[in-house]
């Protein structure tokens, strides 16, 4: 019953292990998780240099939490907490850092968040996965099974030179065919993480864990612009605002806000209004900023007084003497994003003692910047595996795990191996000396002839090798006999203790095929 109870717990422990192998290949290679080895101080004390953290995926982020996203452009993973925003932008912000971080990724852009801590993980993840260990991994895998191989061909190189040329080893489905179908099942799929943990080993490490890649990145950079009045109730309007791209008649309003809309990188922004007469005369005029963009969407709004600015123009014509109208404006929000980039969009409009008009079409109230530039990055390289594209450092990580699989299914089945031998003592020489039997019917004891009892099986077959003999065997009133028939003397062995029933009249032996 004991024996019984240990193997059911060996096989449950067997199947654990090989599901927890499979799910966690298949987790990291389905990109619902990913390790994280940490640099820098930026997360200290939480984290340290050399630290492995397990990151998943969820539905939902909380601030507070510390979760991981791709550095935009760089190729590298950035883990940080959340201290603000939500799905449509969270910010970020190191524990150990004065700023937050410039990103603001989107929840469906995050890597994951942090669910496992393993301190200095990652110094011993990148131990484990280096090709020395890996190979002696290897090594311990497949010493025991080229030792056994090593032992049983020295041993049949002996026999032959001895006599007859008798191999007394079982052939290798023997030897798979005796084991319990569990343990033949295990053996197999042992064999199996073995040889593909090989596999996906040597593509590891046959490059490096980064490369360079060059990208072109296509910029959506877009600013909307728009311009309401005030002008009260009257014939002029339906209502009591003139809106875009209606035109605003300056006996109603002197004063114009003009809104703006940006959707771009984060940066700065600054807002100017340039000014120009048709005798060439020009002047620019700041009217806010600079103010920080924390994007994707950032709104503005700045006041044009229609008649402080039509005095200025007014002033430089009297001292010029060129015409001061009709007077052009242009208003410019200017963005420098923090990758250097600088957006300058404008809103073009003509002043005239009448009116302020837009200066073309609606269309103009929208101003894009589609350039597409070329950036080189070190990238994470890639492994393509039947379809599935993983990075070399899952990879290496999935190496280990079927390595280390390998070697507890090889543990485990090793030592059920040795605990499920059969009880009978005559069965299990029948198991392991199948290749040494030949099974014939009962034969009497030859007269005048001596017979000597050996007390173990092992005797019984080193007699058989030394005289290149096979073992006769017979079963007669539940009794087992093994016997060795030399020129001169019969060696017997009889498993278990019992009275010996009398010899059959003299027969012929009959062997059987």
């Amino acid at each position: 019953m004991t024996q019984r109870l240990t193997h059911r717990l060996g096989v449950l422990l067997l199947i654990a292990v090989t599901v927890l192998a499979a799910a966690a290949g298949f987790v990291l290679v389905s990109g619902q998780a990913a390790v994280v080895i940490t640099h820098g101080v930026s997360m200290n004390p939480v984290y340290y240099q050399g630290d492995l953290v397990i990151v998943a995926r969820a539905s939902s982020y909380s601030v507070g939490e510390i979760a991981a996203y791709n550095l935009p452009g760089k190729g590298e993973v950035a883990l940080h907490r959340i201290i603000g925003g939500n799905r449509d932008g969270f910010i970020f912000k190191g524990d150990n850092n004065q700023s937050v971080d410039p990103a603001k990724p989107r929840g469906d852009e995050l890597v994951g968040r942090a669910v496992l801590h393993i301190p200095q993980g990652g110094l011993w993840l990148e131990t484990l996965t280096s090709p020395p260990v890996l190979g002696l991994l290897a090594f311990v895998l497949l010493a025991g099974g080229g030792a056994a191989a090593t032992t049983r061909h020295r041993r049949k190189r002996r026999r032959a030179t001895l006599s007859r040329h008798i191999s007394t080893r079982p052939a290798r489905h023997q030897i798979l065919g005796s084991l319990p179908s569990s343990l033949r099942i295990s053996t197999a799929l042992a064999a199996a993480f073995a040889l593909m943990g090989i596999a996906i080993g040597v593509l590891a490490w046959s490059g490096p864990l980064e490369e360079p890649s060059t990208s072109h990145i296509k910029t959506g950079t877009r600013m909307d612009f728009s311009y309401t009045a005030d002008v009260g109730q009257s014939p002029a309007y339906d209502g009591t605002v003139a809106k875009s791209p209606d035109p605003v008649f300056r006996k109603l309003a002197n004063k114009v806000d003009v809104h703006f809309t940006y959707h771009g990188e984060p940066g700065t922004v600054t807002v100017k209004a340039d000014l120009s007469a048709p005798g060439g005369w020009r002047s620019s005029i700041p009217l806010a900023g600079p103010e920080t963009v924390s994007g994707p969407g950032y709104e503005g709004k700045v006041t044009l007084d229609l008649k402080a600015l039509d005095a200025k123009a007014q002033a430089a014509s009297t001292v010029t003497g060129l015409p001061s109208g009709p007077l052009t404006i242009v208003v410019t929000p200017q963005v420098k994003t923090s990758t250097g980039a600088d957006f300058q969009p404008g809103l073009k409009l003509n002043l005239t003692p009448l009116q302020l008009a837009l200066a073309g079409g609606p269309d103009t109230l929208t101003a894009t910047d589609t350039t597409t530039t070329e950036q080189i990055a070190i990238t994470p390289r890639m492994l393509g595996l039947n379809g599935v594209n993983i990075t070399a450092i899952a990879a290496r990580i999935i190496s280990a795990v079927l390595f280390l699989a390998a070697l507890t299914i090889g543990a485990i089945t090793v030592v059920f191996a040795r605990r499920t031998a059969p009880a009978d003592e005559a069965a299990a020489i029948r198991r392991r000396y199948a290749a040494l039997l030949v099974r014939v019917h009962p034969m009497p004891a030859p007269q005048g002839r001596p017979i000597i009892d050996v007390t173990t099986f092992s005797t019984l077959a080193k007699l058989a090798e030394r005289y290149g003999l096979l073992v006769l065997h017979w079963t007669r009133a539940g009794v087992e006999t093994f016997v060795v028939q030399d020129e001169n003397i019969t060696y017997r062995y009889r498993p278990g203790a019992g009275p010996v029933p009398a010899e059959p009249q003299p027969e012929l032996a009959d062997l059987q095929p």
